[in-house]
């Protein structure tokens, strides 16, 4: 992800560059500022976007998991009581 910020900050910040030189009544610091501010804007975008989907995955996950163990956890129940009755059926079946 952090590779990912750092491809778009060059992108911003050449086409940025580029929009400098054309410039002529701006200065450089000021131009520098701008794509310093739309770089800083661009990364926190960019992380907010992957903390929502990291979220997003976290909660997915803890459902499935929580499914199946519920499922896991009935489907023991089940066992130990059919288990109970054929052991029950076997013991008096034996008498």
């Amino acid at each position: 992800m952090r590779s990912h910020i750092l491809i778009l900050s060059a992108c911003l910040a050449a086409a940025s560059a580029t929009t400098c030189f054309a410039a002529e009544d701006g200065s450089v610091k000021k131009d520098a500022k701008e794509v310093g501010h739309a770089v800083g804007d661009l990364a926190k975008d960019v992380g907010h976007s992957a903390k929502k989907t990291a979220k997003a995955v976290g909660h997915g996950a803890r459902d499935v998991t929580r499914t199946v163990g519920h499922a896991v956890r009935d489907g023991a129940k089940e066992t130990t009581r059919a288990t109970k009755r054929a052991a029950k059926k076997v013991k008096n079946a034996a008498k």
